[in-house]
């Protein structure tokens, strides 16, 4: 019986020393191949709960990073949309612009009527105009620049015709 108590006492030591070399690495719940002395080790000295401290706060990190991407790509629509937004504005915009010059450019064919020069002026105007507006993809700065060159002539014809 005494030596029943020391095979106890030593198969006990062996699991306790072999309980204590256990790292939190070894603590995998899903490794099936771990024994007895293993799992009891990961148990008793918080391997299982270092894990679990370890995903959580990977978890937490990829919560994090992923927020941060969700902000990222709702700012990034926000843009689009004001940039879309902008867009159809200066369409509408530009679309005025191209009724008014339109306009004057068919007043002042009519007032000119005698007037080869001023005709010739007007008719490179239209065909300036017309030239801008088959620039779809244009920028807008280009396309603004082009249009303040537009109206500086146009201010010039105002200033031959004596308009001004």
């Amino acid at each position: 019986m005494h030596r029943f108590f020391r095979v106890l006492s030593l198969l006990a030591a062996s699991l306790s020393l072999g309980a204590c070399a256990v790292s939190p690495q070894e603590c995998d719940p899903r490794h099936a191949d771990a024994g007895f002395a293993t799992k009891f080790g990961c148990n008793v000295h918080g391997g299982y709960a270092q894990r679990i401290e370890q995903k959580e706060k990977i978890l937490l990190d990829e919560r994090k990073t992923n927020q941060l991407f969700r902000d990222t790509y709702a700012a990034l629509d926000k843009e689009r949309s004001e940039v879309g937004r902008e867009l159809d504005r200066q369409r509408s915009e530009y679309a005025a612009l191209n009724k008014a010059m339109d306009a004057l450019l068919s007043e002042l064919k009519q007032k000119t009527r005698g007037n080869q020069r001023l005709q010739g002026e007007i008719a490179a105007l239209e065909k300036d105009m017309a030239g801008i507006n088959r620039q779809d993809n244009v920028a807008v700065a280009q396309k603004q620049y082009e249009l303040q060159k537009l109206r500086t002539r146009l201010a010039s014809l105002e200033g031959d015709l004596g308009l001004r």
